[in-house]
């Protein structure tokens, strides 16, 4: 990881050691954390983003310098596309360095756009309208979570930036699909009723 990730992600400001490297831009937090698999041989990238302006999953406002991926509200896989990849090594040197080799490519080619198509100036989780939500009319990525959390925090987002009648909106979304979800039932009613 030293020797062939990390470059790749400090070039990019991220900051950190370890397993874990943080930045922020435009107001988000970006998350990259690598995750070995329990029974060793293989690893995989995670990626997370985290409004500054709003709660993480815990309800805390985020400490972009001790935040972690699990943390964010928008998570996804490092790969191409949508697959969960996994990087598989051999207990070797050279296995190991040719799986980060890897890994970093799909950093440089598809990781790297990722993150910085969604948290731009004009991203697509500020750009994105409520009916256009709803429809599943929206680019994030494959960042994401459940449909009912992303209205939420879609929701608490736009209570941040002021614009409270399509905070209102994303909340009704949310209420839509909540089902017997009630620990989040309170929350949605309280922003559905913001104008």
């Amino acid at each position: 990881m030293r020797d062939h990730l990390v470059p790749s992600l400090r070039a990019d400001g991220f900051g950190g050691s370890g397993r874990t490297f943080r930045r922020v831009r435009h107001g988000w937090v970006h998350v990259v954390s690598v995750q070995g698999s329990r029974h060793g041989g293989q690893f995989a990238i995670n990626l997370g983003l985290q409004p500054l302006s709003v709660f993480h999953v815990l309800g805390e406002l985020p400490d972009p310098k001790k935040i972690t991926e699990p943390l964010c509200e928008f998570r996804r896989r490092l790969s191409r596309d949508d697959a969960d990849q996994w990087w598989i090594h051999e207990p070797t040197i050279e296995s190991m360095n040719a799986a980060v080799q890897a890994a970093n490519a799909i950093y440089e080619t598809a990781g790297r756009e990722m993150l910085s198509h969604v948290c731009r100036p004009e991203s697509p989780f500020d750009l994105v309208s409520p009916g256009a939500f709803a429809a599943g009319d929206f680019d994030f990525r494959g960042f994401g979570s459940t449909k009912v959390r992303m209205a939420l925090v879609l929701a608490r987002l736009r209570r941040a930036q002021g614009r409270f009648a399509e905070s209102a909106r994303f909340a009704a979304i949310g209420l839509a699909g909540i089902g017997t979800a009630v620990a989040l039932r309170h929350e949605l009613n309280e922003l559905a009723s913001l104008q």
